[in-house]
């Protein structure tokens, strides 16, 4: 089985770079993976693909070394399920709240006597390799998201399940849960305690802690708090943000503005 660079990183004591996909786009997709980035994250939640154009994406990202992960619609293990063997190598379930949830969840995406991962790896065994199944509990990745105040009130139970690897924050459902007025503010005094208390879940028992960043000095902030898997990036953000920059630059040298 393809190794999993993540795990390795992780080792070091290094953070991963991780992209955010919501384009419904092989080509994007492939674009932004041959960017360099540790891992790329299609989402499935609040991206506009489907199942058919997340699997041409997760073919797409094939030809780099990025490590595809996806992020599913709810904690349903059909799709969970349907993802791992079109080859993600990662699951990141949103609105997990309790450790009955986190427990439905990693059972989903291990094989028995692990979990109840049903076998039928169409395409990641064809990718993967022979051994996938023999390796695949121990190569895929499962992050819980932690985005309401219900989770962390649950923190230390969810962090506590077995086979789970890792917290991944919720910044903007978590603000709205916690009743912050800046939906993007991670300096809040509330968000930055929820944020501690997220880190030290993740390091009392051996997980990874993961969010997105808004901002470069939002990265560094962020890595010296402990979280080591970074997004800074977001397709559809990067486009709009991009487009936005070059037509107000051309309309400015043309004397347009």
């Amino acid at each position: 089985m393809r190794d999993n660079r993540l795990r390795g990183l992780w080792q070091e004591g290094k953070a991963a770079i991780n992209a955010w996909l919501t384009i419904p786009s092989a080509w994007t997709a492939e674009v932004m993976a041959h960017a360099g980035f540790d891992a790329m994250t299609i989402d499935l939640q609040h991206g506009l693909m489907d199942y058919q154009t997340a699997l041409s994406m997760l073919q797409a990202v094939a030809s780099s070394t990025v490590v595809p992960l996806a992020r599913v619609p709810w904690n349903e293990p059909g799709m969970i399920m349907r993802l791992l063997d079109a080859g993600a190598v990662g699951i990141i379930c949103p609105m997990v709240n309790s450790r009955t949830e986190a427990e439905a969840f990693v059972r989903a995406c291990r094989y028995p006597p692990l979990g109840y991962r049903s076998y039928g790896p169409i395409r990641a065994a064809v990718n993967s390799g022979e051994d996938y199944f023999s390796a695949a509990n121990q190569t895929i990745l499962t992050f819980a998201m932690i985005e309401t105040a219900q989770a962390l009130d649950n923190l230390d139970d969810i962090a506590a399940t077995p086979g789970l690897d890792g917290l991944y924050v919720g910044t903007i459902d978590l603000s709205i849960s916690l009743g912050l007025s800046d939906k993007v503010n991670l300096n809040s005094s509330p968000m930055e305690e929820a944020l501690d208390k997220i880190v030290h879940a993740a390091h009392k028992h051996d997980l990874v802690a993961g969010i997105h960043v808004y901002s470069p000095e939002n990265a560094v902030m962020l890595a010296k708090r402990g979280f080591r898997m970074l997004t800074p990036a977001n397709d559809t953000v990067l486009l709009r943000g991009a487009a936005g920059s070059v037509l107000e630059q051309t309309r400015r040298v043309l004397g347009f503005a």
